[in-house]
């Protein structure tokens, strides 16, 4: 239990270099949320290629608006 403790303690010291962390576009937050309503409706085993390629589709249809 103290190696967890220290380890939390740890982490929320660290520091984050804004600048190195590039920020989403709005196309791919979009295709992240559609990504999360296809794998909550899906049936099944999915080809990560297909299902990603959909998402970002859907993005594409909700930016053209």
């Amino acid at each position: 239990m103290k190696d967890l403790e220290k380890e939390a303690k740890k982490y929320t010291k660290k520091k984050y270099d804004i600048q190195k962390e590039k920020p989403l576009t709005a196309r791919q937050y979009l295709a992240g949320q559609a990504l999360a309503g296809l794998l909550a409706n899906s049936k099944g085993a999915i080809r990560t290629d297909i299902i990603k390629r959909e998402a970002y589709e859907w993005a594409d249809i909700m930016l053209s608006d």
